[in-house]
């Protein structure tokens, strides 16, 4: 008889609180995810920025890309090096708020950052851990969707409906622990209900 015991138990992963919980407060009844230019299958992180319809009961995922190496505008630079698992896709534009360029091709294959392949320069000079928006137009001027809430919790994206639970408050956010960014728009739109810890 062989001495001893194996367990094959993978240990509990343990999540950092991204904000204060006890502060969270939910918007009231299930709002309508707009997938359109979402992956069926895919999961949205807890606390996606979104723009809710509150009206109409729509929610709309804010797509923000974080940059992860400084870009030098100029004729030939046409990649922006991204954070990982950003919500991008490939004829989207994005922009700063004064430039902005159309996105053409998505390259996932680098394990550190993905690359965005541009159609032209972007126009200028992007900083290290900037955040770039999705764009109404090509000159980054208008965000398409700006975020009055965020997800509450992981969430699939279905092939037909998904219903999704949004917050309408929170503090002490930690931003460092955001899988998706918000944009300086985003936090000046949610101001006096979410609290960044910046």
């Amino acid at each position: 008889m062989s001495s001893g015991f194996k367990y094959d138990l993978v240990p509990p992963v343990e999540q950092e609180e991204r904000y204060d919980v006890q502060t969270g407060i939910r918007r009231r009844g299930p709002f309508k995810l707009d997938t359109q230019n979402l992956v069926v299958g895919s999961f949205l992180p807890g606390f996606t920025p979104i723009c809710a319809d509150l009206k109409n009961k729509f929610a709309y995922a804010v797509i923000n890309v974080r940059v992860v190496e400084a870009y030098t505008t100029g004729e030939e630079a046409l990649s922006i090096k991204v954070a990982k698992n950003s919500l991008a896709y490939v004829g989207m534009f994005v922009g700063s708020g004064k430039k902005g360029a159309e996105v053409t091709v998505i390259d996932k294959s680098n394990a550190g950052y993905d690359v965005l392949t541009i159609k032209a320069a972007f126009g200028e000079d992007i900083a290290r851990d900037a955040v770039l928006f999705e764009a109404v137009a090509v000159d980054g001027l208008k965000q398409k969707h700006v975020a009055n809430s965020a997800l509450f919790n992981r969430t699939k994206v279905e092939d037909g409906i998904t219903l999704v639970s949004l917050l309408r408050t929170a503090a002490e956010i930690e931003p460092s622990k955001l899988v998706m960014p918000f944009s300086e728009n985003d936090k000046a739109n949610m101001k006096g209900w979410f609290e960044f810890n910046e």
